[in-house]
Parts: structure tokens; C-alpha cells; sequence
């Protein structure tokens, strides 16, 4: 059962990953962040690289943990998806 939930999550994942991203580019909050930290970066890496390198280590996390958050969010789903519906989705 876990093992078939974990399936599930995975292949949704796939099958909505690109759509998640796109969502995630016209979200006017998650651009503006996304935007203000480049921007940060390109400052800093002229004065201050080890700040600059910094700043893009923590941009790295929040992206990835946007990124597992939403595979939670995918397992979760899971639960409310039959295996032969997702597979559907894939094709």
C-alpha cells in the first residue's frame, strides 16, 4: 500500500512538475523573491563573493525545499488518486 502511494506520488510529480514550475513563474510573490535575490547576488559578488555565494547557497535551499514541499504535497495527493487515473494523466 505505501509502496503504491509512493508510485503514485512520484508519477504525479513527473506528469505535473512542469506545470507546478510555470505556476510557481506567474506567481507574482515567488518571481518578485526569486527576481530580488538575483539581483542581491549580482550585487554582491562584485563587493562581497563570499556573501554572494552565500546568498545563492540559501536561494538553492528555498528552491528546493519549495521543491519537496511540493512532492509532499504530490504524496498527499496521492491518497486521492487511483493509480490507473494518474497513469492517464501521463499519457
Amino acid at each position: 500500500m505505501k509502496q503504491d502511494l509512493l508510485q503514485k506520488a512520484h508519477l504525479l510529480y513527473e506528469v505535473e512538475g512542469g506545470h507546478l514550475q510555470q505556476l510557481l513563474e506567474r506567481d507574482e510573490t515567488f518571481s518578485r523573491l526569486k527576481a530580488k535575490l538575483a539581483q542581491e547576488e549580482r550585487r554582491l559578488a562584485k563587493s562581497d563573493p563570499k556573501a554572494a555565494e552565500d546568498l545563492a547557497g540559501a536561494r538553492r535551499l528555498l528552491l528546493e525545499m519549495t521543491r519537496e514541499t511540493c512532492f509532499k504535497m504530490g504524496y498527499l495527493l496521492a491518497h486521492n488518486y487511483p493509480l490507473e487515473e494518474v497513469q492517464k494523466l501521463e499519457e
